[in-house]
């Protein structure tokens, strides 16, 4: 691409008030769930709620949260420069640099498919948990260790597809984007197996949490948070629409302006606002499992002692 070519790619990329808003809601949301993950990471294991955990479980959602770190970081970086540019710079000095882009996207793609990831191991940990039920409570971190290796070793292979075409060839490129429109073959059939893997992967949590439920009855302590399946169908749902609206927008690439392709694929991945979400959840959870606990203790504490000793017999009978 010509020098007047990028100059005027630039221009509409920079005018473009779908692209802005796009840049400037994601990169919102990412400097809220930056120091919130970076939080919620340290209260993994040292909040007093982290004792319930398993170090396997911890080490696991470790994992999971790294994967929201470095996708934080890397859109703040890219669109704080993205949107100092369109303000501050002129049309042909706007583009960022081919190793810039590729340095921060391959955080970003990572960071995403590291966040998909979780799934599958975090199935075979409960699985494990499930055979194991009797000693599983006193073993080591070995198994988190190697489902951890599992998970990055699943971001890996759809980062290393997505990036396979990216090219070095010119000095700097319009927007920094792994994906071309048009050229995404190999990137759609990842997504494709991606989302089948998704599905499978569900079906079993769902599958595994019924059979610990009726066979086990809850016998290990992080099993009914760690394998919650409210809390799993929410996940479903998000992963499976953004890989079928990803999928989709892969289609339609050609067709439409690339501003309008790039405001696309940002605000199809709103894993910031995710992670916000998420654990504003789970505080507000943790709160009410907090105080419900404290009233049942305070009603077992008031109870009239003749009930509990009458229930008491009920239980030994």
């Amino acid at each position: 691409m010509s020098t007047e070519d990028h100059c005027q790619m630039m221009q509409n990329l920079s005018t473009s008030l779908l692209l802005r808003f796009t840049l400037i809601f994601n990169l919102t949301t990412s400097l809220i769930a930056f120091p919130m993950v970076f939080a919620a990471s340290i209260a993994l294991w040292k909040a007093r709620v982290a004792k319930l955990f398993h170090i396997n479980v911890i080490i696991i959602f470790q994992v999971h949260l790294v994967g929201f770190f470095l996708h934080c970081f890397s859109r703040i970086v890219l669109h704080s420069l993205d949107l100092y540019n369109y303000a501050m710079l002129e049309y042909c000095d706007m583009t960022p640099s081919t190793i810039r882009c590729f340095a921060f996207r391959i955080q970003y793609v990572f960071g995403l498919s590291l966040i998909g990831a979780t799934t599958v191991p975090l199935i075979i940990e409960r699985y494990i948990a499930t055979i194991k039920s009797s000693s599983y409570e006193h073993m080591g971190c070995s198994l988190g260790i190697v489902m951890a290796a599992l998970q990055v070793f699943l971001a890996v292979v759809p980062t290393s597809i997505n990036f396979r075409n990216f090219s070095f060839e010119e000095p700097v490129m319009n927007y920094c984007m792994a994906l071309k429109p048009g050229l995404v073959s190999h990137t759609e059939k990842a997504a494709i197996v991606s989302l089948c893997i998704q599905i499978i992967a569900r079906i079993l949590f769902h599958y595994l949490f019924k059979m610990n439920e009726v066979s086990l009855d809850l016998q290990y302590s992080t099993h009914k948070f760690a394998s919650s399946p409210e809390s799993s169908k929410k996940a479903s749902i998000f992963m499976i629409i953004h890989m079928a609206l990803f999928i989709f927008i892969l289609q339609i690439g050609p067709e439409v302006e690339k501003s309008t392709y790039i405001s696309l694929v940002e605000m199809n991945a709103p894993y910031p606002l995710y992670a916000v979400i998420s654990i504003i959840v789970l505080l507000k959870k943790a709160h009410l499992n907090k105080v419900k606990l404290k009233r049942t203790l305070e009603n077992h504490v008031n109870a009239d002692q003749n009930v509990y000793f009458e229930n008491f017999k009920k239980f030994l009978h």
